[in-house]
């Protein structure tokens, strides 16, 4: 697989995508599915042939894209949109490495469908999948975090009949009850062991938050945060600019007994700079007709 992979992110007038010989043939033999800001999502390829851009600063995101791209395949990674069934699939395959997943992202039972996210996999030339991260959009237009959040809404579709017995969320992050609106809740995110080391860290969760972006164009990108997790030091290197204390997610799926939490969250201002972290002054140069195309 070359090392630099052609742009795939050029638009016709009324935003459909021209992709790159080689995607165009292997989309004839794929699954596809329309959803939302993607036009015929394909799976088993390379991201970068569903991907359309619209909204946020187009050349950044453009160049964003194949920076990432490259930097993954010079590590023998090919990243893919993914079904959302297949997610929970490769967690429940990886419990030995990976926590179940949250409701949020779990198709079966949270209400995770095309129409209010997406799930990326990366995949060694073998097709393993290596790592794993998934986006969902709420609207909390009426409501604030906190609310849906305590009230389980977040986790089910009917939280009565849904919840486990003692399942409850104590939130007493101050900014929760601030945040209404659309927001993207980004995580389900795993890296193998084998894969723990190769910088993933610094190009997954960019890619995933820009695509993310690019397609619901959010004021605030939010997620949950292990305790220890955040001591590490994760959360600014995966693009949250604020950590607020706390959220206890109390006999969950997640975990028996009491995982406490942060609330961890950016602006769209704040992601722009973050996304400019993986790009060096003299980065890959994009054709200029990807400014004369609209998706």
């Amino acid at each position: 697989m070359p090392a630099e992979a052609p742009l795939s992110l050029f638009f016709r007038n009324g935003g459909i995508p021209v992709m790159h010989t080689s995607a165009r043939a292997a989309a004839t033999t794929t699954t596809t599915v329309a959803a939302p800001a993607i036009h015929a999502q394909t799976f088993n390829h390379n991201f970068l042939a569903d991907v359309r851009i619209d909204h946020g600063p187009r050349d950044l995101y453009a160049r964003l894209f194949l920076r990432g791209d490259t930097m993954l395949r010079e590590r023998g990674i090919n990243l893919t949109f993914a079904p959302l069934e297949e997610l929970l699939e490769v967690n429940r395959r990886n419990s030995d490495s990976w926590r179940s997943l949250l409701p949020i992202f779990n198709v079966e039972d949270g209400g995770f469908a095309d129409e209010n996210g997406f799930c990326l996999l990366a995949r060694t030339s073998s097709g393993q999948v290596v790592a794993a991260q998934a986006a969902r959009i709420y609207d909390l237009t009426g409501t604030s975090f906190k609310d849906e959040t305590e009230s389980l809404k977040l986790f089910y579709p009917d939280p009565d009949a849904q919840r486990h017995p003692g399942e409850q969320i104590v939130v007493t992050a101050p900014s929760a009850s601030t945040i209404t609106g659309p927001t993207t809740f980004s995580g389900a995110v795993w890296y193998h062991p084998s894969m723990r080391k190769q910088g993933l860290t610094s190009i997954l969760p960019r890619i995933t938050k820009a695509l993310s972006q690019t397609r619901w164009d959010t004021d605030i990108t939010l997620s949950f945060m292990a305790e220890e997790v955040v001591k590490a030091g994760t959360a600014p290197r995966t693009g949250y600019a604020h950590v607020e204390w706390a959220i206890d997610l109390i006999e969950t799926p997640v975990s028996p007994g009491t995982v406490h939490s942060a609330l961890i969250w950016s602006n769209r201002d704040e992601l722009v700079d973050y996304f400019s972290g993986l790009l060096a002054p003299r980065d890959t140069k994009v054709d200029p007709v990807v400014h004369h195309r609209t998706a």
